[in-house]
């Protein structure tokens, strides 16, 4: 009994001598999730594109980089015809260094559905980003206010936001 005891003890201890910071957002475990750590490999082999785009009254400016559903895309994630059914409740969360984070609706970045514009950048006026805003940040053109304009981006997640069925049965995916 005093080993159970001694063992629960140490395992509570070191749960509290530990805790995980705020900012690092835990890795999804869920079947049908993904995460994309930002690096310079996200780029790759997708297609560059650029907007005109100003934030908080800014004068519009020109932002270089890919698209967020081209990501999304390459790494996996329904899009396109197959995004139906039960990934329509899939929601793509951004995460910045700060642990500032956002949402986007999975279908609200398809161009089946949504259509939102979301550019992932690298440069502004063909300049690496600046340390304040980079080195990836997201530009939303299409949003009235800007809360959603992340800078130093570090994480994508791909998340379920299915919690029961229709009955109220717990979701089966």
């Amino acid at each position: 009994m005093k080993t159970l005891l001694a063992f629960s003890l140490a395992a509570m201890l070191s749960l509290v001598a530990s805790p995980v910071p705020a900012h690092e957002p835990a890795a999804p475990t869920a079947i049908g999730t993904w995460a994309i750590d930002m690096d310079a490999t996200v780029f790759e082999g997708l297609p560059r594109r650029e907007v005109s785009a100003g934030s908080h009254g800014d004068k519009p400016s020109r932002w270089q980089g890919v698209a967020l559903a081209d990501v999304l895309r390459n790494a996996g994630v329904p899009m396109d015809k197959a995004l139906r059914g039960a990934h329509l409740a899939k929601y793509v969360r951004i995460t910045a260094s700060d642990g500032y984070q956002v949402v986007f609706g999975l279908a609200e970045l398809d161009a089946d559905f949504g259509k939102a514009e979301v550019l992932l950048v690298d440069r502004h006026e063909d300049q690496p980003l600046t340390k304040e805003d980079g080195p990836y940040r997201l530009v939303v053109p299409g949003d009235a206010r800007a809360g959603r304009w992340v800078r130093n981006v570090v994480r994508i997640e791909v998340l379920d936001a299915a919690t029961t069925s229709r009955s109220g049965a717990p979701a089966k995916h």
